[in-house]
């Protein structure tokens, strides 16, 4: 039997990356006589020690074991070649007998013995081996050989050799998964510096976090997005770890060489965030689990103690086994999170409980947990455990499913502090320009703006979290973004922009079959039809939530509920809607969580104040209203109900005392549209429309007009503030940029004046009653940002693009009503302002898209003369537009308008000629020969 040549050759990785930080830490091999290098597949120990003897030209013998090699014999053979090769000794490689094999080992140990120049014995994938009895005497000869001899074991577990006296004589050193791991550092000089791939520091630290530092996954996701852009990367990290190649290689090199019984442990412990042996012997009904979990720990298998001493899975080895388990088991997934939350709920492990029962989706048994954790633990920190602990559990599904759950189960007292620490982590990913992480954030934080009242933060959060969502394909995400947006514009009396955003989120959830959403989009679009007292369009969309929220998502059911019975109400049914009330009301004391009484009982007690049931009314009004305590903006809601009942039953004390108060409110927190709520007449959609205070006009000559009265800016930099503020309008923009565009000149602290004094001047000049300018409608501060909110601004151009922009429904209608909007360019009498050219040439841009598309429409409906006068009115606004000019020809042509024609094509010529010194005539003349006819002039 021969030596076979590759087991002693030491295999060359390069290019590798050169790692400096355990290149350090192997320096010290000279001092120790064992360095065992343990971790799991795939973490780089082959080719950090291969790179390293290389880099540094140690002398060294590399030994690539394989199962056959745990014969004493055959393993001395490899060693005796390996040795006298390297020390120039000639041999002829061959297999010693067994019978040899003490005294083969005697003459190495020997030879080894007279080394006084270092020297590296490897053994490559030692696990193979480590079982056998015959080769820990030979492993401890060698390594007690010579103090120049330093022996590198490379396993994936732990050898079974004594090494407690060579750590007692610091002869002993070892490198595990957590140092082989690469480092945030090492990830980017991977990517960016070795591979060029110039990926943006969010990326970089995404593949980090997920990855764990694991070097396999990092060539593995390389290969994926080697010839990738921006776009198609940001789609991989939506969906990512489902990328096959992971999921093959953890497969094939760790799941398949696992027992049939471990397997099966793995797949159904996946579920457990926490690896703990004395529940998992409960959740499967066995005593053993601990002696598993040591074998896996020792094996290296994907498996960890952390800091605090808990046993976990690497994260995407859970997530892979997680995902795989679910796909096993379809629905009953579910099941088994319930039976864990049970467990948990046994031995008093609240949050576990909680997690499991929120993923499980037994909300009344999660709510009820959580009113035992308010009473245990530190609101804040349990608050903040959670919001990472159901995405940790649930490995992989978006957050947005359990959000609003969620939330709703946060104790009153805690959500300004974790308003606080929410917007402090806001603004850390921002300076980190981390935006993977930071729409999750902003959506967190915009739903409790908006259960607190502060409608015009919520929405521009949600819109903040709304374009990361979509950037990065989190889809649930978008859902209940455009959801919760289209509440608010509900809320703000904007109808139309309301059903615009739900149908979207509706469209979302079908095409993705996302039932939390679906749900709750066809709930909030029953809501707004109501709203409007349009029954017959509500009915279908809320039959469809309550069937698909009784099979997928109990926790929408009160909500689902009280809109069953608002449509009872509006269709005078009393004793239906009064009854659907009583179930919510029913369900949301079940849950016993403040939000959900208050909603539900507001509902109810309007449904016995229509039924003129006033002290079944009242009474709910007053629960609703004490549930409501610090959720100011609906305390506000019930309040107005509360004024309206006392009114109906001559109350007038009452009455004024309620008025007071809720008027005080809502003008401290400026909840405008609520105060139209307690005026008697209800206005039209058109009166709204005509109650908005400030009219701004910008396309064609800028005009403004405050409750129809004319306004003049008379300060120039008040102007300019106003002009950079509509360009850059609903967007919260910092300080220091509005200063620099809008002041760019002047010393620091005479442009902070000026910026401040101009500020103050706009605000006065747009709003006249306004008393301070905390309170402005129109532009808001936030910290050291501001936003022109223009929800309550007749702006023209902002109408104009809602009715044309590109996403539109190519409604005619409101083609031809945002074209008529379009008098000129943005900001025409400012032709030389910099700053507006951007936004001047978008909408010019858009206003001769729009009409090329109407004219285009109406050529094909045959209404021919209002198609040419969308270009005749193109040509007027823009006549720099050559395509348009050959597209009019060649329409008046098809029609056979030939004098039209030539008089067009004439006005072409010479415009061209007068005003840019460029010849048209070739162009022209070969419109004309397409249709056989001859040009004149």
């Amino acid at each position: 039997m021969n030596i076979e040549e590759n087991k002693l050759q030491m295999p060359n990785y390069s290019p590798s990356l050169k790692r400096k930080r355990l290149f350090n830490e192997l320096d010290q091999y000279e001092t120790v006589s064992l360095l065992l290098v343990t971790g799991d597949s795939g973490y780089g120990k082959t080719m950090l020690i291969s790179s390293y003897i290389r880099e540094k030209n140690i002398p060294a013998v590399w030994y690539q074991l394989g199962s056959s090699d745990r014969y004493a014999h055959i393993f001395l053979s490899y060693v005796k070649t390996g040795i006298y090769r390297q020390l120039g000794i000639d041999h002829s490689p061959q297999i010693i007998e067994a019978e040899d094999a003490d005294a083969e080992l005697a003459n190495v140990i020997s030879l080894l013995a007279d080394r006084n120049q270092p020297l590296l014995l490897v053994f490559d994938d030692y696990q193979l081996v480590d079982p056998s009895p015959e080769i820990e005497p030979i492993i401890n000869g060698l390594i007690n050989s010579s103090p120049a001899v330093t022996v590198i074991i490379i396993s994936r577990g732990l050898p079974r050799l004594p090494i407690t006296k060579l750590k007692v004589e610091r002869k002993y050193k070892e490198l595990t998964t957590a140092d082989l791991a690469f480092s945030l550092d090492e990830t980017c000089q991977f990517f960016n510096e070795m591979n060029q791939m110039n990926l943006e520091d969010q990326e970089v630290q995404f593949i980090f976090e997920r990855t764990e530092g694991w070097i396999a996954s990092y060539q593995l996701i390389l290969g994926v997005i080697a010839k990738m852009n921006g776009k198609e990367r940001l789609l991989l990290w939506s969906t990512f770890p489902y990328v096959q190649d992971i999921y093959d290689y953890l497969s094939v090199e760790v799941l398949q060489a696992q027992p049939e019984e471990i397997k099966d442990f793995l797949y159904k412990t996946s579920i457990l965030s926490e690896l703990d042996p004395v529940v998992i012997d409960e959740f499967l009904g066995i005593d053993h689990s601990e002696k598993i979990l040591n074998r896996l720990l020792t094996q290296h298998l994907f498996v960890y103690r952390d800091q605090q001493g808990i046993i976990r899975y690497h994260r995407l080895f859970r997530q892979y086994l997680y995902q795989n388990y679910k796909g096993n088991i379809k629905n009953d997934y579910m099941k088994e999170h319930l039976r864990l939350a049970g467990i948990y709920e046994k031995r008093y492990q609240l949050i576990n409980a909680f997690a499991h029962y929120t993923i499980g989706k037994d909300y009344l048994m999660a709510a009820r947990i959580m009113g035992l954790i308010r009473d245990l633990y530190n609101p804040v920190e349990s608050m903040l455990f959670l919001d990472g602990w159901l995405e940790e559990i649930s490995a992989g599904d978006s957050f947005a499913i359990n959000t609003l759950f969620l939330i709703r189960c946060v104790p009153l007292a805690t959500l300004k502090e974790l308003t606080t620490l929410f917007e402090e982590n806001i603004s850390l990913l921002k300076k980190k320009k981390n935006e993977l992480w930071l729409c999750n954030l902003e959506h967190r934080l915009a739903t409790i703006y908006l259960m607190r009242g502060d409608i015009v933060q919520a929405k521009q959060l949600f819109s903040d979290s709304l374009k990361g969502s979509e950037q990065f394909h989190d889809h649930p995400m978008s859902a209940l973004n455009l959801i919760l947006m289209a509440e608010i514009y509900r809320y703000l009396g904007n109808y139309e922009k309301a059903i615009e955003l739900v149908r979207k989120a509706v469209f979302i959830s079908d095409k993705y079959r996302i039932r939390h959403t679906q749900i709750h989009a066809l709930d909030t679009l029953a809501t707004i039809y109501l709203d409007k007292e349009k029954v017959d369009k509500a009915a279908p969309y809320i039959e469809l939530a309550l069937n698909l929220a009784k099979e997928h998502d109990k926790s929408t059911l009160i909500f689902v509920y009280t809109t069953m019975g608002r449509l009872y109400s509006v269709k005078n049914d009393s004793a239906k809607a009064i009854e659907w009330g009583e179930k919510a009301v029913s369900l949301a004391e079940s849950y016993n969580n403040d939000f959900d009484n208050g909603w539900s009982k507001h509902e109810l007690g309007k449904t016995y104040f229509k039924s003129q049931k006033y002290e079944k009314a009242k009474r709910c009004f007053d629960q609703a209203f004490h549930a409501f305590s610090l959720f100011t903006h609906y305390q506000c809601m019930v309040g107005i109900s509360m004024y309206q009942i006392y009114s109906v039953i001559g109350d007038g004390a009452h009455a004024e005392k309620v008025y007071k108060e809720i008027k005080s409110t809502c003008e401290k927190y400026d909840f405008y549209w609520l105060l139209d709520s307690l005026k008697p007449k209800k206005a039209s959609k058109d009166a709204k429309e005509q109650m908005k205070p400030l009219s701004i006009q910008t396309l064609g000559s800028f005009k403004v007009t405050y409750k129809n009265k004319p306004i003049i800016i008379k300060r120039q930099s008040s102007l300019r503030l106003l002009q950079y503020f509509i360009t850059h309008r609903n967007k919260k923009i910092e300080k220091d940029m509005i200063i620099d565009t809008v002041f760019p000149d002047g010393s620091l602290h005479n442009i902070e004046n000026h910026f401040n004094v101009s500020l103050s001047v706009l605000r006065k000049t747009l709003e006249p009653d306004l008393k301070s300018g905390v309170h402005s409608r129109f532009i808001k501060r936030f910290g050291n940002q501001y936003l022109f909110d223009t929800t309550d601004i007749d702006l023209d151009v902002e109408t104009f693009l809602n009715l044309t922009k590109e996403d539109s429904d190519c409604d005619i209608k409101k083609l031809e009503k945002g074209i008529t909007l379009f008098q000129g360019d943005f900001f025409e009498e400012y032709p030389y302002e910099a700053m507006l050219e951007n936004e001047r040439e978008r909408i010019r841009h858009l206003f001769v898209k729009t009409s090329q598309m109407l004219a285009q429409h109406y050529f094909q409906q045959n209404n021919y003369q209002k198609c040419f006068l969308h270009f005749e009115r193109i040509l007027d606004k823009d006549p720099y537009q050559e395509g348009i000019y050959f597209d009019y020809l060649e329409m008046l042509l098809k029609k056979n308008l030939v004098t039209k024609a030539n008089k067009v094509a004439n006005d072409m010529k010479q415009f061209f000629a007068d005003e840019m010194g460029i010849s048209v005539n070739d162009q022209i003349q070969h419109i004309f020969s397409k249709f056989s006819v001859q040009i004149h002039g």
